[in-house]
């Protein structure tokens, strides 16, 4: 299931200035929100048949990035020129997550930021929505940078660009790992597997931790594609977003035609 999110812009507390790499920060704010009373967190799992060992790789949920109306960039500073904006969340666990989600996000205060510059939103509505049918070939659009890594030979970290002849068989690849590491098991079905680009990536430069002794830069890309593969592995995607470092706030797509 999938969660429109509408926050509400509280400049003045802190500003309306977010640092233009935000997207660690949001996630990181979700999932501290969510794992708050980490038994219900659990028994919220549990009643969807996961356990809280999956949750170490794999979060179960993707982030896309804010979409604010009206905004203006100076540098690697983003200022918000609106009261509200919002953002999508997807999950993969079904049953009794709406009413979690409310209970847990519903009027909460979040600050989003870094060391130079901050944002206070309140969380104002949550509406759910998803796909009713998941088909062979479906075409998306990104949300947040999908971002796919390589280890090179000096065993320094590289970023695939979609271009890249590997690309799209290191995507299918990571998706087949994750199913079996959520569900015990390989994948039991032929994935029928065909990936085609269908804009010119853009790509996006994204620090995580800034200011830090961890600081790093991540390099994703946007971009517009089509995939075919079986409709179980769709649903998969769709849910918990694809590619690397959908925990650090990557990855998060949606059908093109909503």
């Amino acid at each position: 299931m999938r969660c429109k999110i509408v926050l509400n812009v509280r400049p003045e507390s802190t500003g309306n200035i977010l640092p233009v790499s935000y997207q660690y920060e949001l996630v990181s704010c979700i999932y501290k929100k969510l794992t708050y009373n980490y038994n219900k967190f659990v028994n919220w799992l549990y009643l969807n048949g996961y356990n809280e060992t999956i949750i170490q790789k794999y979060k179960l949920f993707s982030v896309s990035n804010f979409y604010i109306p009206k905004i203006k960039v100076t540098g690697d500073r983003l200022e918000i020129l609106t009261r509200k904006i919002q953002f999508w969340i997807s999950f993969l666990p079904d049953k009794g997550t709406m009413n979690y989600v409310n209970n847990v996000l519903l009027n909460q205060v979040i600050v989003i930021g870094d060391t130079i510059s901050k944002v206070e939103f309140e969380i104002e509505s949550i509406t759910e929505y998803g796909v009713d049918d998941f088909y062979p070939t479906m075409e998306y659009l990104s949300l947040s940078p999908i971002v796919v890594t390589v280890i090179r030979r000096n065993k320094s970290i590289g970023y695939l660009s979609p271009e890249d002849n590997f690309y799209s068989e290191y995507l299918i690849n990571h998706l087949l790992d994750k199913y079996q590491m959520i569900y015990g098991e390989e994948f039991p079905y032929d994935p029928n597997y065909n990936f085609t680009l269908l804009s010119l990536p853009k790509r996006r430069g994204i620090y995580i931790k800034r200011f830090t002794h961890q600081e790093s830069k991540v390099i994703g890309y946007m971009y517009k594609f089509r995939m075919s593969m079986h409709p179980i592995l769709h649903k998969l995607m769709y849910s918990t977003g694809i590619g690397d470092k959908i925990g650090l706030g990557f990855g998060c797509i949606e059908l093109l035609d909503a």
